[in-house]
């Protein structure tokens, strides 16, 4: 028969407790792995198909370029960008009326007037043919053309319009809740009030 030493029992006793250390020490590993890989993937399986359409900026240019048209950019482009994609400015553009730096939101429209013209933002603005602009329907560009709103308070008045979207489950329910959004006072109300409908 035979046996084992106190040393011996002793370093079987660690080598056991080792093994046993390092298959626990794997499995939960392994697990957490598992875990993270389950957690992450519905949602990378679910924005794959849209990922490219969810990210682009898709805007119209047109005016004074080369190549008038609807073109895809990356998120985050600039005036600037959509402008190149255009061929550039046509002879005669007059870009001193442009922020070629603003940055363009999906469905924007980029119109580069010709010296002379009125810039497009004097030229967007609404007649009583046009009818004028729901705060509820109306895109950054659209916000833009009144007077007095820029791209900053656009970009405003649209995450105000979400918030309300959110919070209530409709938009603007009257022109004077423009007064609710920062930037926005009377001076400038008074100036787009009869431009606007909820």
């Amino acid at each position: 028969m035979f046996y084992f030493s106190r040393l011996e029992w002793v370093v079987l006793a660690v080598l056991v407790a080792l093994l046993l250390t390092g298959a626990a020490a794997f499995t939960y590993l392994r697990g957490v792995h598992v875990g993270r890989t389950g957690e992450l993937a519905p949602a990378v399986l679910e924005e794959a198909p849209n990922s490219r359409r969810s990210q682009e900026v898709i805007v119209d240019v047109g005016g004074a370029v080369t190549r008038p048209g609807v073109y895809h950019l990356p998120p985050g482009s600039r005036v600037a960008d959509a402008l190149a994609q255009a061929g550039g400015p046509a002879p005669g553009a007059d870009l001193s009326a442009m922020n070629q730096a603003g940055l363009l939101r999906d469905g924007d429209r980029v119109v580069v007037p010709r010296a002379g013209e009125a810039s497009p933002k004097q030229a967007a603005a609404p007649t009583t043919s046009a009818g004028p602009i729901s705060l509820n329907a109306a895109t950054a560009a659209q916000l833009e053309s009144l007077p007095g709103i820029g791209p900053v308070c656009a970009r405003r008045i649209i995450e105000y319009r979400e918030k309300l979207v959110k919070e209530r489950g409709t938009g603007f329910r009257s022109v004077d809740e423009l007064l609710n959004v920062p930037g926005i006072g009377p001076k400038r109300l008074a100036a787009v009030r009869d431009l606007v409908v909820p």
